[in-house]
């Protein structure tokens, strides 16, 4: 799941909305779902966290990171095998910008980390702005490093740069277009991209 708290606040934003209300049980028993179960800070009231189940199974799968309304981080098991699989970090939002309505949530998606291969541990870094992926770094051979390069534009993947030598510098790019077609560029050997299948 791309995004955690874009899924959960259509959900439970209602109620995240008016948590800032210490010791009223509305909003706690509108969160408390089944599905969905809130914790709260013993001292405050404020909400800490949502733990959710996503694949109704019976065990929490996505666990939200909350200061009030304010999202801070997600955890998310993927594959439901009791390993956390994705991290999501969220901007904190200043008072100016608050939440304009019950729809909105308070933090932006900033960056994430993702363990692609679901043995806990991270292969995979994406940057946000605005909440909207701009670029991502892979590592899918394992070796630790990255050789897989991803730019997004306006929500669309743009190019993705691959190392398929292990030197750690790409040497293949895909270009996509708007149209949906694509152009795979080689390097030279000088650092220079060419269309596959022409010559130097």
């Amino acid at each position: 799941m791309a995004n955690f708290l874009k899924f959960i606040v259509s959900v439970v934003m209602v109620a995240l909305a008016v948590s800032s209300l210490a010791g009223c049980e509305q909003p706690k028993q509108a969160l408390r779902t089944g599905a969905i179960v809130p914790s709260y800070n013993a001292e405050s009231g404020r909400l800490e966290r949502i733990s959710y189940d996503r694949n109704k199974d019976g065990k929490a799968d996505a666990w939200l990171f909350m200061d009030g309304a304010q999202a801070k981080r997600a955890e998310l098991d993927e594959n439901g095998d009791g390993i956390v699989d994705r991290w999501e970090h969220y901007r904190s939002d200043s008072p100016s910008e608050a939440p304009r309505s019950t729809g909105d949530a308070r933090g932006k998606l900033e960056k994430a980390e993702q363990a692609t291969r679901f043995d806990g541990k991270v292969s995979r870094w994406e940057t946000y702005e605005q909440g909207r992926l701009v670029k991502a770094e892979e590592d899918t051979t394992g070796e630790g490093r990255p050789d897989k390069w991803e730019t997004w534009k306006d929500g669309s993947l743009a190019e993705v740069a691959l190392d398929t030598t292990g030197t750690g510098k790409a040497d293949r790019r895909i270009l996509f277009s708007a149209d949906g077609s694509s152009q795979m560029l080689v390097d030279t050997g000088d650092g220079t991209f060419r269309p596959l299948g022409t010559k130097p």
